[in-house]
C-alpha cells in the first residue's frame, strides 16, 4: 500500500480460496488492518461472520443489518442464506 488509508475496501477477497485458507487470510487481513475500517463485499457469508456489522443487501437495498449473532436470531434472509451455504 502506498498510502495509509482509514478505510479499506475489499471486494470478494477470499472467493477463490478453500475454507481453511479463507479463514487464514481473513485473520491476517483483520490483524493487518486492525485499526482501520474494513468494508468487505462477499457472497460467502462465512467470510463476514466475524465482522462487527453486516449489511445484507438485496437489489441495492439494505434488507437486514447487525452482527452475525443478531442476524441469526432474526431468522431472516441472512439466516436462510447461511443455511443454504452450509448445506443444512
Amino acid at each position: 500500500m502506498l498510502k495509509n488509508p482509514h478505510i479499506i475496501i475489499l471486494d470478494e477477497p477470499t472467493s477463490a480460496l478453500d475454507s481453511f485458507n479463507e479463514e487464514e487470510v481473513s485473520k491476517a487481513l483483520k490483524n493487518l488492518f486492525k485499526n482501520k475500517t474494513i468494508v468487505v463485499v462477499a457472497h460467502r457469508l462465512q467470510t463476514v461472520k466475524s465482522s462487527d456489522m453486516i449489511f445484507y443487501i438485496e437489489n441495492g437495498k439494505i434488507i437486514e443489518q447487525g452482527n452475525h449473532k443478531e442476524l441469526l436470531k432474526m431468522k431472516g434472509k441472512y439466516y436462510n442464506m447461511l443455511e443454504l451455504q452450509s448445506g443444512f
